[in-house]
């Protein structure tokens, strides 16, 4: 066998994306949190982000970073409007 590729590297790495890959594009704020999370020891994780910016990835966590039209967002808004007036306490 020759030399191995960053894809062989990628499949043998200990990444979590590969346990739950429908976490990186979940629909609630805490489950996007979560995969931002997971992301912070992962050892590609830089690479994954720069691949995803270069990509233009529609939507996803991606190298520890939420995308959204292929840009970085700091976080992920709930459904719906925004309330017009705030809700008592």
């Amino acid at each position: 066998m020759g030399a191995k590729t960053i894809t062989d590297l990628i499949d043998e790495a200990k990444i979590p994306c590969r346990t739950d890959p429908d976490l990186w594009f979940a629909e609630s704020p805490e489950d996007v949190e979560f995969a931002k999370a997971l992301c912070g020891g992962c050892p590609i994780q830089k690479a994954c982000l720069d691949r995803a910016l270069e990509r233009e990835e529609p939507w996803g966590v991606w190298g520890g970073e939420l995308i959204l039209r292929g840009t970085v967002v700091p976080r992920k808004r709930p459904r719906g409007r925004p309330r017009k007036h705030p809700v008592a306490a």
